[in-house]
């Protein structure tokens, strides 16, 4: 198989069109939502944007909220199943950051962008790992198993949508298998993220005790994997997160703590990366068109670019209906203002070639201290 083949490839060969094969493959989404007692969005935002994610998508679903909120989230859900958690008031509630409110308070005063941060978001970052394996725990204790499970930040859905049984089944199976390919790794061992950009190329000089990479790299809206790969995930990250805290170090910021642990284990993570210029599909279309984020990228009219691994996850016939509700008509004074740039699919990539690409085929990971149990 080409490594310049889109995931459609992948599917089918031939066409990318609907597959009639039935698919046993069974995902859980975990998702969560403390609201924040100052916030700069009010909540009827937050209610509009829960319901675009727990009103049409028919995956099962696992909710943690606090009691106050659990019929907020009920409402958004309507009819479809859903189990809900209220076991945690806060995320400081959760026993990685348990005691650690005081701890989080002093960091707050080293964060470069504290007039938008505060203790309260760090703690909702810093507690996706935890809830997205005690969600999968939870709901495979009750009888139910999955092949996957993926975090989905819960206001991540922000305007209407065609997305129904998302992520597609098919879709995941075939980002696992060629992932395993890229990276030679089992699939049980992969972690999937999007990513925004690469890592700055001075960061192949970057080593552990440099602490968290401060670059726009990798996205913390959407990850998961298989069960064991969760489990791995969880015990990396609050590892590194409360060595680099009892070492005074920021980790308020999730992204930053995820770019560190992709440079320290780059075999173990997948992604989609919109931006690629290698990448069959890509064209040159203005890289501010993404900054901007109107819709407007290198693959075409994909809606928002922070969230094109929506499409790119969903079934052909629900790609299909979003390519149908974006249109195509190119923005830009210098082009045909009758072209079409429908949104375009792209390829899986190995975190470990890719950084490699960037960094210089003689990269290897930096050593790391952390041996997990």
């Amino acid at each position: 198989m080409s490594g310049s083949a889109t995931l459609s490839d992948l599917i089918h060969p031939q066409e990318d069109g609907p597959n009639t094969a039935p698919n046993t493959t069974e995902i859980l989404l975990v998702s969560a939502f403390f609201p924040l007692s100052k916030s700069k969005h009010p909540m009827s935002d937050y209610s509009y944007w829960l319901s675009r994610f727990l009103g049409p998508i028919t995956t099962d679903i696992y909710f943690f909220a606090p009691p106050d909120m659990e019929q907020l989230v009920r409402d958004a859900r309507g009819s479809l199943p859903i189990t809900i958690n209220t076991s945690y008031t806060s995320p400081f509630d959760i026993p990685p950051l348990k005691g650690l409110e005081d701890k989080y308070a002093e960091m707050h005063q080293i964060d470069r962008e504290k007039n938008r941060h505060s203790p309260e978001l760090y703690a909702i970052w810093a507690g996706k790992p935890y809830f997205l394996e005690e969600g999968l725990k939870n709901a495979q204790g009750s009888g139910k198993r999955y092949d996957y499970a993926f975090w989905n930040d819960a206001g991540s859905f922000r305007s209407d949508h065609k997305y129904a049984d998302w992520p597609s089944a098919e879709r995941v199976d075939a980002i696992w298998r060629e992932g395993a390919r890229l990276n030679g790794a089992p699939e049980d061992d992969l972690i999937f993220f999007p990513i925004w950009d690469t890592p700055h190329a001075s960061m192949k000089h970057w080593t552990e005790r440099m602490g968290p990479v401060d670059n726009e790299f990798s996205e913390g809206s959407f990850f998961g994997g298989r069960p064991r790969a969760i489990n791995w995930w969880r015990k990396l990250y609050y590892a590194y997160h409360d060595s680099y805290l009892s070492q005074g170090v920021f980790v308020g910021k999730d992204q930053t703590l995820m770019n560190a642990l992709m440079l320290l284990h780059p075999s173990r993570f997948i992604t989609v990366w919109l931006a690629d210029p290698a990448a069959p599909n890509y064209s040159l279309v203005s890289r501010l068109s993404m900054w901007w984020d109107n819709g407007e990228g290198p693959l075409g009219r994909c809606g928002s670019t922070w969230f094109y691994y929506q499409w790119w996850l969903a079934a052909y016939d629900e790609r299909e209906a979003m390519r149908d509700v974006w249109g195509g008509k190119k923005w830009w004074p210098w082009g045909s203002k009758t072209e079409e740039e429908r949104c375009r699919d792209t390829r899986v990539l190995g975190m470990a070639p890719l950084l490699r690409r960037v960094f210089g085929e003689g990269w290897n990971p930096p050593p790391t201290s952390i041996t997990l149990e």
